[in-house]
């Protein structure tokens, strides 16, 4: 029989977590989903992960394991998590679907860990160190090494397109006459470049890449991989670069700031990836980067609808991210002028 489990949060077994609350499931919902761990991992040390997604609850098991619990509108896709482990071997977690709870219908899925922090953790543990410049300088090449190594693999097997994927072209057509007009420029210009996008290589691309889907060394700030692919489908090279911006600064209470190493951070990362880039595609990756941008804060999340296009004065963060990442500050977009404000750190 197995023993209770060793719970290193005393609080997880009185307190509820925000992720039940929103799914209409309740505290004893949220005992069962430790109970079924100290089943399947006997005499193992639970803890609940520091940086807990919308979309999911997560604990680690032991020093290599991670449970996730998942209701179903946002279960994983169990080719995409596997082509992402083989793609980028232990960069990325290897997955496996376990059980669904009969209480709750939450889908429980088992991943190797990744080793390291995420750089959200890394910043509040070692805010100098995880905001140097030699720091970053090490995180940007190897980010760049690891998107470079889908550019380099063979090519993808045969998979459906994804929410993005399908609908690129009339996402960009919709974000050139819906947003602020102060973007709507950069978006048109997309539009009308949206071939030098499609013809790059269309490589399976990370869906959420911010501070805390990034994983690293915590002494060197080397990456060591990315967590969660939930969101993750085949797209143009490039759309996920909005993460880049993610590295080189953050929100703060005044808005998004950069740090003052930024600019030469960027064109360390630059440098980088264009050594594995053809140069006749270099241009079509800077719009790809710009294009993610859009699509990535240019919709509000919406609980995972992502089809309204971000409003002045409702959607706060992310028009500040926009105004950040396309602004001079944030190297521009597509080479279309946008009037900002934005500081650095």
């Amino acid at each position: 029989m197995a023993k209770e489990p060793q719970i290193q949060d005393a609080e997880t077994s009185t307190l509820i977590d925000p992720f039940f609350t929103r799914n209409n499931l309740t505290l004893p919902d949220q005992q069962e989903c430790y109970t079924i761990v100290s089943q399947l991992y006997p005499n193992q040390p639970i803890s609940p992960a520091s940086c807990q997604g919308y979309c999911s609850f997560t604990l680690f098991v032991g020093p290599s394991t991670v449970i996730q619990f998942r209701p179903s509108p946002y279960r994983l896709d169990l080719t995409t998590t596997s082509l992402a482990s083989s793609i980028h071997s232990t960069h990325a977690p290897q997955t496996s679907h376990r059980a669904v709870l009969r209480s709750s219908g939450l889908h429980v899925y088992s991943m190797s860990r990744i080793p390291g922090l995420s750089l959200r953790d890394a910043r509040a543990r070692s805010p100098i160190l995880a905001r140097s410049p030699q720091y970053l300088e090490t995180l940007c090449t190897s980010l760049a090494a690891f998107l470079l190594h889908s550019w380099h693999s063979p090519p993808l097997p045969p998979v459906p397109l994804g929410k993005i994927g399908a609908s690129l072209y009339p996402r960009l057509q919709l974000l050139a006459t819906a947003l602020p007009p102060r973007f709507r420029p950069t978006a048109r210009h997309l539009v009308d470049n949206a071939s030098s996008i499609a013809s790059l290589p269309w490589v399976l691309t990370h869906g959420d890449l911010v501070p805390g889907n990034i994983m690293l060394s915590p002494s060197s700030g080397r990456l060591t991989g990315l967590v969660d692919w939930a969101e993750a489908e085949v797209l143009p090279f490039g759309l996920c670069l909005y993460g880049l911006e993610e590295i080189l600064g953050e929100m703060t209470e005044g808005g998004w700031e950069y740090h003052d190493a930024a600019e030469g951070l960027r064109g360390v990362f630059w440098r980088a990836l264009d050594e594995g880039v053809g140069e006749e595609e270099r241009a079509g990756v800077r719009m790809a980067r710009t294009a993610g941008i859009l699509l990535w804060w240019g919709f509000a999340w919406d609980e995972g609808r992502i089809d309204r296009v971000v409003e002045e004065g409702r959607d706060g963060v992310e028009i500040a991210r926009l105004d950040a990442f396309l602004g001079p500050f944030g190297d521009g977009g597509a080479d279309v002028d946008v009037d900002v404000r934005v500081s650095k750190l």
